[in-house]
Protein backbone atom coordinates (compact mmCIF):
# COMPACT_ATOMS: atom_id res chain seq x y z
CA UNK A 1 0.00 0.00 0.00
CA UNK A 2 1.42 3.35 -0.95
CA UNK A 3 0.78 6.87 0.14
CA UNK A 4 1.66 10.26 -1.39
CA UNK A 5 2.74 13.31 0.82
CA UNK A 6 4.24 16.71 0.27
CA UNK A 7 6.77 16.23 3.51
CA UNK A 8 7.57 13.17 4.89
CA UNK A 9 8.77 13.90 8.50
CA UNK A 10 10.38 11.24 10.13
CA UNK A 11 10.43 11.29 13.84
CA UNK A 12 8.47 13.09 16.62
CA UNK A 13 10.66 14.82 18.87
CA UNK A 14 11.33 18.48 19.06
CA UNK A 15 12.68 19.28 15.65
CA UNK A 16 10.45 17.18 13.89
CA UNK A 17 6.92 18.13 15.57
CA UNK A 18 7.91 21.93 15.50
CA UNK A 19 8.62 21.42 11.74
CA UNK A 20 5.56 19.62 11.11
CA UNK A 21 3.04 22.04 12.76
CA UNK A 22 4.69 25.15 10.37
CA UNK A 23 4.29 23.40 7.58
CA UNK A 24 1.10 21.96 7.97
CA UNK A 25 0.21 25.93 9.35
CA UNK A 26 0.92 26.80 5.70
CA UNK A 27 -1.26 24.71 4.60
CA UNK A 28 1.19 21.54 3.31
CA UNK A 29 0.23 17.98 3.12
CA UNK A 30 2.51 16.50 5.80
CA UNK A 31 2.98 12.73 7.44
CA UNK A 32 4.47 12.68 11.03
CA UNK A 33 6.13 9.40 11.38
CA UNK A 34 6.87 7.81 15.15
CA UNK A 35 7.57 4.46 16.89
CA UNK A 36 5.91 5.41 19.86
CA UNK A 37 2.12 7.30 19.89
CA UNK A 38 3.43 9.97 22.59
CA UNK A 39 5.59 13.05 22.17
CA UNK A 40 7.81 13.83 25.37
CA UNK A 41 9.63 16.15 26.80
CA UNK A 42 13.04 14.26 27.41
CA UNK A 43 15.03 16.73 29.76
CA UNK A 44 11.44 16.26 32.17
CA UNK A 45 11.99 12.49 32.23
CA UNK A 46 14.69 12.58 35.54
CA UNK A 47 12.19 14.64 37.81
CA UNK A 48 9.31 11.78 36.42
CA UNK A 49 11.84 9.25 38.24
CA UNK A 50 12.55 10.89 41.17
CA UNK A 51 9.35 13.12 41.61
CA UNK A 52 6.74 11.83 39.84
CA UNK A 53 3.95 13.08 41.76
CA UNK A 54 4.91 16.49 41.06
CA UNK A 55 5.15 15.78 37.29
CA UNK A 56 2.70 12.96 36.61
CA UNK A 57 2.30 12.58 32.81
CA UNK A 58 2.94 16.47 31.88
CA UNK A 59 5.63 15.51 29.81
CA UNK A 60 4.24 13.67 27.44
CA UNK A 61 1.41 14.09 25.34
CA UNK A 62 -0.74 12.06 22.42
CA UNK A 63 0.26 12.98 19.35
CA UNK A 64 -2.73 12.65 17.75
CA UNK A 65 -3.95 15.40 20.58
CA UNK A 66 -2.43 18.28 19.03
CA UNK A 67 -0.42 17.71 15.77
CA UNK A 68 -1.64 19.36 12.51
CA UNK A 69 -0.79 17.43 10.34
CA UNK A 70 -1.52 13.45 9.81
CA UNK A 71 0.72 11.15 11.92
CA UNK A 72 1.30 7.68 11.62
CA UNK A 73 2.65 4.99 14.31
CA UNK A 74 5.30 3.16 12.58
CA UNK A 75 8.99 3.11 11.76
CA UNK A 76 10.90 3.85 8.48
CA UNK A 77 12.89 0.04 7.69
CA UNK A 78 14.78 1.26 4.78
CA UNK A 79 14.50 4.91 2.35
CA UNK A 80 15.77 6.44 -0.67
CA UNK A 81 15.30 9.85 -2.31
CA UNK A 82 11.81 8.95 -3.32
CA UNK A 83 10.06 7.23 -0.91
CA UNK A 84 10.42 5.19 2.51
CA UNK A 85 9.10 1.78 3.91
CA UNK A 86 7.57 1.42 6.91
CA UNK A 87 7.42 -1.69 9.39
CA UNK A 88 3.53 -1.34 8.64
CA UNK A 89 4.09 -2.95 5.19
CA UNK A 90 2.85 0.65 4.00
CA UNK A 91 5.31 2.87 1.98
CA UNK A 92 5.14 6.73 1.75
CA UNK A 93 6.00 8.88 -1.63
CA UNK A 94 7.45 12.09 -0.66
CA UNK A 95 7.87 15.80 -2.36
CA UNK A 96 10.35 16.44 0.58
CA UNK A 97 11.28 14.82 3.61
CA UNK A 98 13.01 15.61 6.78
CA UNK A 99 14.99 13.03 8.59
CA UNK A 100 14.52 14.35 12.33
CA UNK A 101 15.16 10.12 13.82
CA UNK A 102 16.15 11.60 16.90
CA UNK A 103 18.99 9.54 19.23
CA UNK A 104 19.05 7.15 22.28
CA UNK A 105 20.65 6.14 25.38
CA UNK A 106 21.22 2.61 24.65
CA UNK A 107 22.38 2.29 28.28
CA UNK A 108 20.02 4.69 29.61
CA UNK A 109 16.70 3.86 29.05
CA UNK A 110 14.91 5.26 31.49
CA UNK A 111 16.01 9.15 29.24
CA UNK A 112 14.43 7.33 26.38
CA UNK A 113 12.02 3.84 25.96
CA UNK A 114 13.71 1.49 23.74
CA UNK A 115 10.52 -0.60 24.51
CA UNK A 116 7.71 1.45 26.08
CA UNK A 117 6.10 2.87 22.50
CA UNK A 118 2.75 3.74 24.18
CA UNK A 119 1.48 6.76 26.86
CA UNK A 120 0.62 4.59 29.33
CA UNK A 121 3.14 1.56 29.20
CA UNK A 122 5.63 4.79 28.93
CA UNK A 123 4.44 6.03 32.60
CA UNK A 124 4.26 2.47 33.91
CA UNK A 125 8.16 2.21 33.23
CA UNK A 126 8.89 5.24 34.80
CA UNK A 127 6.91 4.24 37.41
CA UNK A 128 8.72 1.08 37.81
CA UNK A 129 12.32 3.02 37.53
CA UNK A 130 10.91 5.10 40.58
CA UNK A 131 10.45 1.99 42.70
CA UNK A 132 13.73 0.87 42.20
CA UNK A 133 15.47 3.85 42.83
CA UNK A 134 13.42 3.91 46.23
CA UNK A 135 14.44 0.66 46.77
CA UNK A 136 18.34 1.59 46.75
CA UNK A 137 20.30 3.25 49.67
CA UNK A 138 23.69 3.61 47.42
CA UNK A 139 23.72 5.14 43.70
CA UNK A 140 26.33 5.32 41.22
CA UNK A 141 25.79 7.98 38.29
CA UNK A 142 28.05 7.56 35.60
CA UNK A 143 28.87 10.62 33.18
CA UNK A 144 29.22 14.04 34.33
CA UNK A 145 27.49 15.93 31.18
CA UNK A 146 24.18 17.44 31.62
CA UNK A 147 22.48 14.27 31.80
CA UNK A 148 24.17 13.12 34.69
CA UNK A 149 24.44 16.42 36.39
CA UNK A 150 20.69 16.77 36.10
CA UNK A 151 20.19 13.30 37.37
CA UNK A 152 22.49 13.61 40.47
CA UNK A 153 20.90 16.31 41.48
CA UNK A 154 17.22 15.01 41.17
CA UNK A 155 17.78 12.24 43.06
CA UNK A 156 19.48 14.41 45.78
CA UNK A 157 16.67 16.62 46.62
CA UNK A 158 14.07 14.21 46.61
CA UNK A 159 16.84 11.43 48.82
CA UNK A 160 18.63 13.67 50.37
CA UNK A 161 19.45 10.51 53.16
CA UNK A 162 21.12 8.16 49.58
CA UNK A 163 24.68 7.83 49.20
CA UNK A 164 25.05 9.19 45.62
CA UNK A 165 28.37 9.43 43.88
CA UNK A 166 28.68 11.31 40.25
CA UNK A 167 31.51 9.99 38.38
CA UNK A 168 33.13 11.95 35.21
CA UNK A 169 35.88 10.65 33.30
CA UNK A 170 37.44 14.11 32.62
CA UNK A 171 38.44 17.06 34.68
CA UNK A 172 35.58 18.85 35.20
CA UNK A 173 32.22 18.48 35.06
CA UNK A 174 29.23 19.83 32.49
CA UNK A 175 32.41 19.58 29.27
CA UNK A 176 30.14 21.89 26.87
CA UNK A 177 30.01 24.58 29.04
CA UNK A 178 31.72 27.69 30.64
CA UNK A 179 34.90 26.75 33.64
CA UNK A 180 32.50 29.46 36.13
CA UNK A 181 29.09 27.01 35.07
CA UNK A 182 31.55 24.41 35.90
CA UNK A 183 32.68 25.17 38.92
CA UNK A 184 29.38 26.13 40.05
CA UNK A 185 27.67 23.08 39.42
CA UNK A 186 30.32 21.44 41.22
CA UNK A 187 29.58 22.89 44.36
CA UNK A 188 26.06 22.77 44.16
CA UNK A 189 25.89 18.88 44.16
CA UNK A 190 28.70 18.25 46.85
CA UNK A 191 26.85 21.08 49.25
CA UNK A 192 23.65 18.66 48.57
CA UNK A 193 26.06 15.70 49.84
CA UNK A 194 26.63 14.15 46.03
CA UNK A 195 30.07 12.63 45.85
CA UNK A 196 31.61 14.03 42.70
CA UNK A 197 34.34 11.95 41.36
CA UNK A 198 36.32 13.33 38.54
CA UNK A 199 38.85 11.65 36.01
CA UNK A 200 36.90 8.20 36.71
CA UNK A 201 35.94 5.97 34.46
CA UNK A 202 33.78 3.08 36.04
CA UNK A 203 33.39 -0.45 35.02
CA UNK A 204 31.05 -2.75 36.04
CA UNK A 205 32.69 -5.89 37.10
CA UNK A 206 30.56 -8.93 38.64
CA UNK A 207 28.23 -7.23 41.53
CA UNK A 208 31.01 -4.03 41.78
CA UNK A 209 32.05 -0.91 39.68
CA UNK A 210 35.60 -0.57 39.27
CA UNK A 211 37.78 2.87 38.05
CA UNK A 212 40.10 1.30 34.68
CA UNK A 213 41.99 4.94 35.64
CA UNK A 214 42.24 4.38 39.39
CA UNK A 215 41.52 0.88 40.14
CA UNK A 216 39.27 1.97 42.90
CA UNK A 217 36.28 -0.44 43.43
CA UNK A 218 32.70 0.73 44.56
CA UNK A 219 29.87 -1.25 45.30
CA UNK A 220 26.60 -0.01 45.26
CA UNK A 221 22.56 -0.89 45.10
CA UNK A 222 21.71 0.91 41.59
CA UNK A 223 23.87 2.65 38.53
CA UNK A 224 22.96 4.43 35.96
CA UNK A 225 25.26 5.21 33.25
CA UNK A 226 24.17 8.33 31.11
CA UNK A 227 26.84 8.30 28.68
CA UNK A 228 26.85 7.23 25.13
CA UNK A 229 24.38 8.95 22.83
CA UNK A 230 23.93 7.20 19.50
CA UNK A 231 22.06 8.79 16.41
CA UNK A 232 18.86 7.04 15.41
CA UNK A 233 20.30 6.72 11.87
CA UNK A 234 20.35 2.76 10.98
CA UNK A 235 17.43 2.82 8.86
CA UNK A 236 19.30 4.72 6.25
CA UNK A 237 22.30 2.26 5.82
CA UNK A 238 20.89 0.18 3.17
CA UNK A 239 19.67 2.70 0.48
CA UNK A 240 21.67 6.38 1.73
CA UNK A 241 24.27 5.68 3.10
CA UNK A 242 26.88 7.85 1.83
CA UNK A 243 24.85 10.80 3.50
CA UNK A 244 26.37 9.32 7.07
CA UNK A 245 29.71 10.76 8.51
CA UNK A 246 31.74 8.19 10.27
CA UNK A 247 29.39 8.68 13.51
CA UNK A 248 26.21 7.69 12.53
CA UNK A 249 25.33 11.02 11.72
CA UNK A 250 23.63 13.17 8.64
CA UNK A 251 25.52 15.22 6.81
CA UNK A 252 24.11 18.17 6.06
CA UNK A 253 25.18 21.79 4.37
CA UNK A 254 24.42 25.19 5.88
CA UNK A 255 20.68 24.91 4.40
CA UNK A 256 19.98 21.96 6.55
CA UNK A 257 20.13 20.03 2.91
CA UNK A 258 21.33 16.48 3.21
CA UNK A 259 24.45 16.94 1.32
CA UNK A 260 23.75 15.59 -2.47
CA UNK A 261 20.13 16.05 -2.16
CA UNK A 262 18.04 19.48 -2.89
CA UNK A 263 14.80 17.95 -1.45
CA UNK A 264 16.00 16.01 1.69
CA UNK A 265 16.70 17.47 5.13
CA UNK A 266 18.31 16.48 8.23
CA UNK A 267 17.93 18.15 11.61
CA UNK A 268 17.60 17.74 15.94
CA UNK A 269 20.15 15.24 17.33
CA UNK A 270 20.62 12.70 14.00
CA UNK A 271 21.98 15.36 12.04
CA UNK A 272 25.76 16.89 12.02
CA UNK A 273 24.23 20.67 12.10
CA UNK A 274 24.77 21.81 15.77
CA UNK A 275 27.32 20.68 18.42
CA UNK A 276 24.51 21.51 21.02
CA UNK A 277 22.14 18.67 20.93
CA UNK A 278 19.19 20.96 22.67
CA UNK A 279 15.18 20.10 22.37
CA UNK A 280 14.97 24.24 21.84
CA UNK A 281 17.95 24.18 19.73
CA UNK A 282 15.97 21.18 17.78
CA UNK A 283 12.25 23.05 18.01
CA UNK A 284 14.13 25.76 16.46
CA UNK A 285 15.63 24.16 13.81
CA UNK A 286 12.59 22.60 13.02
CA UNK A 287 10.41 25.64 12.69
CA UNK A 288 13.38 27.66 10.90
CA UNK A 289 13.45 24.49 7.62
CA UNK A 290 9.81 24.84 8.02
CA UNK A 291 10.04 28.47 6.59
CA UNK A 292 12.67 27.66 4.25
CA UNK A 293 10.84 25.08 2.83
CA UNK A 294 7.65 27.29 2.57
CA UNK A 295 10.22 30.34 1.08
CA UNK A 296 11.65 28.03 -1.84
CA UNK A 297 8.01 27.15 -2.88
CA UNK A 298 7.08 30.71 -3.22
CA UNK A 299 10.31 31.41 -4.87
CA UNK A 300 11.97 33.51 -2.43
CA UNK A 301 15.56 33.89 -1.44
CA UNK A 302 16.16 31.83 1.79
CA UNK A 303 19.10 32.33 4.31
CA UNK A 304 21.50 29.89 5.83
CA UNK A 305 21.02 27.96 9.45
CA UNK A 306 22.98 29.95 11.89
CA UNK A 307 22.95 28.78 15.18
CA UNK A 308 20.48 31.45 17.56
CA UNK A 309 21.78 32.94 20.48
CA UNK A 310 20.55 30.26 23.35
CA UNK A 311 21.12 29.54 26.85
CA UNK A 312 22.09 26.36 28.83
CA UNK A 313 20.09 26.19 31.99
CA UNK A 314 21.54 22.85 33.97
CA UNK A 315 19.34 22.56 37.08
CA UNK A 316 21.07 20.50 40.09
CA UNK A 317 17.88 19.40 41.75
CA UNK A 318 14.73 20.90 42.65
CA UNK A 319 15.97 23.83 44.21
CA UNK A 320 19.36 24.88 43.08
CA UNK A 321 21.14 25.00 39.25
CA UNK A 322 23.13 27.23 36.88
CA UNK A 323 22.75 28.72 33.66
CA UNK A 324 24.99 29.51 30.93
CA UNK A 325 23.07 32.80 29.30
CA UNK A 326 24.50 34.39 26.24
CA UNK A 327 25.75 37.08 28.25
CA UNK A 328 27.13 34.91 31.08
CA UNK A 329 27.11 32.95 33.75
CA UNK A 330 24.28 32.98 36.09
CA UNK A 331 22.83 31.39 39.43
CA UNK A 332 20.29 33.60 39.95
CA UNK A 333 16.81 31.71 40.12
CA UNK A 334 14.82 34.33 37.51
CA UNK A 335 17.29 32.02 34.71
CA UNK A 336 17.37 28.84 36.33
CA UNK A 337 13.67 28.42 36.82
CA UNK A 338 13.03 28.86 32.95
CA UNK A 339 13.76 25.03 33.37
CA UNK A 340 13.78 24.14 36.95
CA UNK A 341 10.06 25.17 37.67
CA UNK A 342 8.15 22.33 35.54
CA UNK A 343 11.73 21.23 33.42
CA UNK A 344 10.99 23.60 30.56
CA UNK A 345 7.31 21.34 29.53
CA UNK A 346 4.79 24.36 29.74
CA UNK A 347 7.30 26.15 27.36
CA UNK A 348 7.97 23.69 25.17
CA UNK A 349 4.25 22.64 24.27
CA UNK A 350 3.68 26.66 23.66
CA UNK A 351 6.55 26.22 20.59
CA UNK A 352 3.94 23.60 19.47
CA UNK A 353 0.86 25.81 19.90
CA UNK A 354 -0.31 23.18 22.58
CA UNK A 355 -0.49 22.89 26.31
CA UNK A 356 0.75 19.77 28.66
CA UNK A 357 -1.64 17.29 29.80
CA UNK A 358 -3.08 17.29 33.17
CA UNK A 359 -1.15 15.31 36.29
CA UNK A 360 -2.26 11.97 36.52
Amino acid sequence: MKKQTDVLIIGGGFAGVAAAQKLSQHGMNVILLDRKNYFEVTFAVLRNVTAPKTMGNTPRKYYRDFIHGTFIQACVTSMNEKEAELDNGECIGFQYAIIASGSRYPTLPLAKSHVALDYHARSQELMQSHAQLVAAQSVLVMGGGSVGVEFAGEIASSFPDKAITLAHSSESLLDNMKPKAQRKAHGQLMAKGVTVKLNRKFIQEGEAYRCVKSNESLKVDIAYQCVGMLPNTEFLKAELPDILDNTGLVKVDEYMRVVGFAHLYALGDCAALDSHKHGYIASVQGARLAEQIVKSLQGKKISPYKTPPFAIITPTGTDSGVAQMPFGVTTANFFVNMKQKDMGIRNMYKLYGAVPDKRV
